[in-house]
């Protein structure tokens, strides 16, 4: 079974009999993943040339790879680039099929660029650079109809309340079994045991609809210096300000094979909010080894994330005879820190006099090095997730990562870009995932630039696979999902 590609949502149908309440929707690798596996999004110029920008600069999404770019500025630029992104998921899941998509608004970069001369020959301009720029886009819909279920979610509810008092299921299970209990769909059994039950779905399972809704960003705030040496060595330094918000509503809903039961449907409805910042730090440098070949390295440092969860969920229940039912969980609010791991760039661009560019980057980036930690003020006694971090060291690898770009002169001001770029699978061998796990960026975009304004445009699509639980592996077994991200971004800028 492999547990770093079970769904958040997915967790209750894991219930295990002695298990604290916590434990359904507890933090795990999962999260480590969520706010480590970044896109190169930015400015329509960097992304229509697959992110391959680290040797290059004069741009304002330079500070997202190599921070030394925004030292090959003259003059100021500012600039803003939105557009729409479309997040389409397949699921197959034993042939059942999902399929689900959708769309909103995303903005990727904006900036400041202020350029200073200086009376130093050496080093004649040094430039301060402020952006705002999308580094994950996290809405996203899932949803699988009518799946034929050989038994039934509430099967799990039962196995957790079992051996347990009516009246201590609140402390128990106060998200999963106590609302089952409150809804009526357990029961007394029969044999006058007061700790044993019976469910509304005794036998011959049901017909379940899952459908999982996400919304939310990691944007990140760059403010860096750069300048160059004698237009020969360029060098620059960020530090970045991470945002993160995250929004997950998962909603299971059956209905049962037979219909001799008295019970017409039920549903579960999971929400989690998440609400989080963090700081990292950038360096790096590019070296114009000749005038047609440039050279350049940065390193970033781990991200250190402090994130706050709210989650809660609800169970409906309508029956046969037309009554219905409700019943809400309290809420549990939690703090926890992820460390996300640090990333290393090696970049290299042949300079084509006037009439173009071609560059590349190479990205190498360990997942398992992440880490979840409780947060500053969580006491002596917090939960260490210790568990959770060999979990992550253990399923997670080294992700290398290879992108490359051009863009050639057309006319005078015009300029066409292309670029691709190839992620290999976060995943290790331990981790036992059969979908093809790499992801696959292609993009294509036009420009217009003069002397004191541009625009340009960008299509941008990336695909990649996964396993899923989108149901406990109890009811069905594991299967496939694709994620579609295709983007359409526009950017307007003036040079000052």
């Amino acid at each position: 079974m492999s547990a770093p590609n079970f769904l958040r949502s997915a967790a209750v149908g894991l219930l295990l009999v002695g298990m604290g309440p916590t434990c359904a929707w507890a933090q795990n690798e999962i999260d480590i993943l969520r706010y480590s596996y970044q896109e190169t999004l930015g400015s329509t110029r960097t992304m229509a040339m697959g992110g391959a920008f680290g040797a290059l600069g004069a741009d304002l999404a330079s500070l997202n790879g190599n921070p030394a770019g925004i030292g090959m500025y003259r003059r100021g630029d500012a600039g803003v680039t939105t557009g729409f992104a479309s997040r389409k998921a397949k699921v197959n899941i034993a042939g059942q099929l999902g399929n689900a998509n959708q769309l909103a608004g995303s903005t990727t970069n904006l900036g400041i660029a202020l350029s200073y001369p200086s009376v130093n020959p050496d080093w004649p301009v040094t430039t301060l650079a402020i952006t705002n720029t999308r580094r994950a886009n996290f809405n996203e819909k899932i949803e699988i109809k009518d799946a034929s279920l050989d038994a039934s979610l509430l099967d799990a509810f039962l196995a957790e309340a079992m051996g347990t008092l009516p009246a201590d299921l609140y402390d128990r299970a106060p998200f999963t079994s106590n609302l089952a209990w409150e809804t009526y769909l357990l029961d007394p059994h029969p044999n006058n045991d007061p700790t044993a039950y019976i469910s509304a779905i005794p036998e011959g399972g049901g017909y379940a609809t899952k459908t999982i809704e996400r919304t939310g960003r990691l944007n990140e705030t760059n403010i860096g210096l750069g300048s160059g040496l004698n237009e020969r060595l360029y060098i620059g330094a960020s530090i970045g300000i991470i945002s993160v918000e995250f929004d997950e509503t998962s909603i299971h809903k059956e209905r049962p094979r037979q219909d001799s039961l008295a019970l017409s449907e039920w549903e579960f409805q999971e929400m989690l909010t998440v609400e989080g910042s963090g700081i990292n730090f950038k360096v790096g440098a590019t070296l114009a080894v000749t005038d047609w070949l440039r050279a350049g390295i940065a390193y970033h440092t781990r991200s250190r994330i402090t994130l706050t969860d709210e989650y809660s969920t609800t169970v409906r229940s309508a029956f046969n005879t037309g009554e219905t039912y409700d019943y809400n969980s309290p809420f549990n609010r939690l703090e926890y820190v992820i460390s996300s791991p640090s990333r290393l760039i090696a970049s290299a661009a042949f300079i084509m006099g006037k009439a173009g560019i071609i560059s590349a980057d190479y990205e190498n980036v360990n997942y398992g090095t992440g880490t979840l930690n409780a947060s500053a003020f969580s006491g002596s006694g917090a939960y260490d997730f210790a568990s959770e971090n060999e979990a992550a060291a253990e399923l997670y690898g080294t992700s290398h990562i290879a992108r490359v770009g051009c863009e050639f002169r057309v006319q005078r001001a015009w300029r066409v870009r292309a670029g691709a770029s190839f992620e290999t699978s976060p995943y290790t061998q331990a981790a036992d995932v059969q979908a093809d796990a790499n992801r696959y960026t292609g993009s294509f975009g036009l420009g217009y630039r003069t002397e004191n304004w541009y625009f340009a445009g960008t299509f941008r699509r990336s695909v990649y696979q996964n396993d899923i639980y989108l149901f406990s592996p109890d009811l069905l077994d594991a299967g496939r999902m694709q994620k579609t991200h295709g983007m359409v971004v526009a950017t307007v800028g003036f040079r000052m």
